[in-house]
């Protein structure tokens, strides 16, 4: 079926023709709630005219929706317009890899760089429990910015049909009568395909080398006359060696094609991660390998693969590549520069310490000769400043800096300031007491210039706006004022140029492409703010290059300071870089001397259920980084705020515990998070960022276009709970004046917020009591986080419930048990006996969490607790060093 542009499939208008192949046709077309351009696959017949394979495509289809990651292509929805059944996804402008390798074989470099980014999918997707079973070169595009991704993960197995023995042929035989068609797929079978033998992710191994062999050599590794011959050869037949096809490839890269390659799946990599921390490790050592040939008069040492024990042991190479960024910077004072390759290596935590997880704030910073880095680090329940010589393995925290945030350096890296208890304050790195700068709060990165003068954002309409404050203390002064009537509603991250006068900075506007962001000229002597490039992250300026991220990947893109202007195309220094879309937050820090901090954004998540013992009963599989869960009334599905990392924000979700099925609720690619359910269990109250700072917004579960909000202020606001009548929402709301403060929202009429707990103290994470009467909440007035009840309708009397800290309060149905979460991962129980006013028990402790519990909530019953666990990263944070002569190359 061929369809005409102007056609419409549900929400979507079709606009051209993008291909077709054995999954269906794609078609270019506009999302009409969302405005934007996506790519829409038309099933072919088979799955259409079969109702049971397009049951199972369906739920197949939404697990590998599930897959969030920036090197596979996002699915968007699963729809169907008068029996024809498609698919909505991600649009990726770009070539296929089949079209580049038209050109013939690629070099070492950009070989690595793409095969790193396709095996990290892979990976992904493998631990997750989905096999791709049909992957080859036009499954593959490059953008670009020369990004990797995997099409048609998880659906090719979808147009098989269950009978044995035919399992692994029908994606890829299906003309025999079309030889062309048949060559240019039976090429990445892998044996045990060939055989009509069970497959596993191993297949996907053997396709990925068949792959690396042609990227490599210009040729495939299995290719003969006919379909038969092929299928043959792969079974029983080495193909020819790399090293005489292709004597420059890297011998550690031909040992990896040779093991993918193995006709034994067992001989293959055990874990598709270790295949492809090969490929990353190697790509990012590729100047100290050896192609196996020598020069004249040169002798080329081989290179190996890293050695186990090196790879237990990751603080060995740290230790090693931190002395060798000594050496790197300390020879920049010799009179001739010494050429150094670059490399990059991990920054572990002391002990015990994990790095803050805010959205907005920075969480670390290099200072800008490179020598020193600054870390916002959490041991207990404050947060400090932890300071690390960029060669030294051990980090100290600085005295004085509890409860600070964004870190930022002076230009002479002897200073370093930070924001904390409502204050701008700096500290030298040499040790002693901060001092205090001015007043006000920060909800971005400031930037302290060559001219003494600082740069900091304050959000809000009124007192809002850009500011500069001297170093050494003062009032500020604004240069930039907001002008919400013509659509300005934020500036962001502002930061200096080398002169100290000029810098950079962002504006945001209601509805605006975060994808595509004008970068604006600022001056301490002027109010013109030209725009001079469009970007999709903040942005640093160091070594004649602007880095920014954008789909998870850290690029530089060269700029002429002089002309104001890119004169490039974008490079990419890292993949897997932190970042938040909603204020475009992006974790990275760049030196003037060539190195660049970066926190890498591999969180995920473990979604256990567990009993009142904390055994384990089930896992849910739940691909990606869950920042909130909430047990739906009835008890039989959640609601998740789900990350994305290709985007840098968070989707709300919904999984069935029954049907075993997850369904994307939210299809915006702005930020929605922390769901809440209505009373009736029909829609989900979230925070979205859709036009500028979160406001709290409904959307019915089973119609995503009914989003609409429900309340919209000035500052941050949060849902918490809604009544168990269905008549009033709890929410928190954050200012630039206040911390956290409760408020209650009436759902029914036309009725105001009416403040709860308002005040100078933090006060969060409210729960109605299952009669609606009382409010379980958290606050640290008493100096530390701890547990409070309070009647709804009354002010003034408080019941404090924990002793020893505790937040999350989580109720029992029947609202005879109170649970709480402790600092150290306690799960506590504090029993309520039946009475007209609570009189809390003793609290007893369940069990405890080993690693970070993000989220938990109790079944009715009290019997069952859903927790979301993190494991911590002990070494968050990587160094890169002498990037300018990655450029180079």
């Amino acid at each position: 079926m061929t369809l005409s542009a102007g056609t419409r499939l549900g929400p979507y208008e079709v606009l051209s023709p993008l291909g077709s192949g054995g999954m269906g046709e794609v078609y270019k077309a506009r999302d009409s709630r969302l405005g934007r351009e996506v790519a829409v696959k038309v099933l072919p017949a088979i799955v259409a005219s079969d109702p049971d394979r397009l049951r199972r495509f369906e739920k197949e289809a939404r697990s590998a929706s599930a897959l969030n990651h920036p090197n596979l292509v996002t699915v968007y929805e699963i729809g169907d317009s008068g029996g024809t059944p498609y698919i909505a996804m991600e649009l990726v402008e770009g070539r296929t890899l089949r079209e580049i390798l038209v050109d013939g074989p690629l070099a070492a470099r950009p070989l690595l760089a793409l095969a790193a980014q396709v095996a990290d999918g892979l990976a992904r997707a493998h631990a997750a429990g989905i096999v791709h079973r049909d992957l080859k070169p036009e499954n593959i595009m490059v953008t670009r910015d020369g990004f990797a991704k995997i099409l048609d993960f998880g659906l090719a197995k979808l147009t098989q049909p269950e009978e044995p023995g035919r399992q692994t042929m029908a994606p890829t035989v299906s003309g025999a009568t079309e030889p062309g068609l048949v060559m240019g797929t039976i090429g990445y079978m892998s044996p045990e395909q060939a055989l009509a033998k069970p497959v596993d992710f191993r297949s996907d191994q053997f396709a990925l080398g068949s792959i690396l062999y042609e990227m490599a050599a210009g040729r495939r590794a299995f290719s003969h006359g006919s379909a038969p011959e092929t299928l043959t050869a792969i079974i029983r037949d080495e193909p020819e060696p790399l090293a005489s096809l292709a004597p420059l490839t890297p011998t550690p890269l031909r040992w990896i094609v040779e093991r993918c390659l193995a006709k034994n799946p067992d001989d293959r990599y055990a874990s598709t991660r270790d295949l492809a921390r090969d490929l990353a490790t190697l790509k990012d050592r590729l100047a100290e390998t050896s192609t196996g040939v020598s020069g004249s008069g040169a002798a080329a040492a081989v290179a190996r693969p890293i050695p186990r024990a090196w790879r237990a042991a990751p603080w060995v190479i740290a230790v090693l590549l931190a002395l060798g960024l000594g050496w790197l910077l300390t020879s920049g004072s010799r009179t001739k520069p010494v050429a150094a390759p670059a490399f990059r290596f991990s920054v572990m935590l002391p002990p015990g310490v994990v790095l803050s997880d805010s959205d907005i704030e920075s969480h670390s910073a290099i200072s800008p000769d490179g020598r020193w880095l600054v870390f916002v680090g959490s041991s207990g329940e404050r947060e400090r400043l932890y300071l690390r010589a960029i060669d030294s393995l051990e980090a100290r925290p600085l005295a004085g800096t509890e409860g600070a945030i964004t870190p930022f350096w002076s230009p002479d890296s002897r200073q370093i300031g930070f924001f904390a208890d409502g204050k701008i304050q700096r500290i030298a790195a040499a040790g002693g007491p901060p001092q205090i700068i001015c007043n006000g709060g920060i909800e971005s990165l400031p930037s302290w210039g060559s001219a003494g003068q600082i740069l900091f954002i304050q959000l809000g309409v009124e007192g809002g706006g850009l500011f500069a404050v001297s170093a050494s203390g003062g009032e500020p002064r604004r240069l930039l004022s907001l002008d919400p009537a013509h659509g300005v509603v934020a500036h962001l991250w502002p930061h200096f140029l080398p002169d100290g006068r000029r810098f950079l900075f962002e504006t945001m506007h209601p509805g605006m492409d975060r994808a595509r962001l004008p970068l604006r000229l600022g001056s301490l002597d002027s109010s013109e703010t030209p725009t001079v490039a469009e970007v999709s992250s903040r942005v640093e300026y160091a070594s004649g290059h602007l880095l920014f991220v954008r789909e998870g990947a850290l690029l530089a893109q060269p700029f002429d300071i002089g002309k104001l202007r890119v004169t490039g195309e974008s490079f990419a220094l890292a993949e897997h870089v932190y970042q938040f879309n909603g204020p475009l937050m992006a974790g990275f820090s760049a030196s003037q001397n060539g190195v660049v901090l970066y926190e890498r954004s591999t969180s995920s998540s473990r979604v256990s259920w567990l009993d009142r013992s904390g055994k384990e009963l089930e896992r849910l599989p739940i691909v990606g980084a869950v920042r909130a869960l909430r047990l739906s009334p009835d008890g039989r599905s959640v609601a998740m705020g789900i990350d994305d990392e290709k985007k840098g924000s968070s989707d709300i979700w919904t999984y069935d515990f029954e049907r075993r099925l997850p369904v994307r609720v939210t299809l915006d690619p702005r930020d929605e998070k922390n769901p809440v359910w209505s009373a009736d269990g029909q829609s989900i109250f979230f925070r979205a960022d859709w036009f500028g700072p979160p406001d709290v917004y409904r959307v019915s579960v089973r119609s995503p276009e009914s989003a609409a909000p429900v309340v919209v202020r000035p500052g941050v606001q949060m849902p918490e709970d809604v009544s168990p009548d269905g008549r009033s929402l709890i929410f928190t709301e954050w200012t630039r004046r206040t911390d956290g403060n409760l408020w209650l929202q009436p759902l029914t009429g036309e009725g105001k917020p009416v403040p709860l707990a308002q005040g100078p103290f933090d006060e969060k994470g409210a729960r109605f009591s299952p009669d609606g009467r009382w409010l379980a909440y958290y606050s640290n007035e008493s100096g530390s986080r701890e547990m409070y009840l309070r009647p709804v309708e009354e002010s003034g009397e408080r019941l404090r419930v924990s002793s020893s800290g505790g937040t999350m309060p989580r109720w029992r149905r029947d609202g005879r048990e109170l649970y709480y979460l402790t600092p150290d991962n306690a799960v506590m129980a504090v029993p309520l006996p039946a009475g007209p006013r609570p009189q809390p028990g003793v609290a007893t402790t369940l069990f405890r969490v080993e690693g970070i519990v993000r989220d938990y909530d109790a079944a009715a019953d009290g019997r069952r607790f859903l927790v979301d666990v993190a494991e911590p990263d002990p070494a968050p944070l990587s160094v890169l060093a002498n990037w300018p002569s990655l450029l180079q190359k």
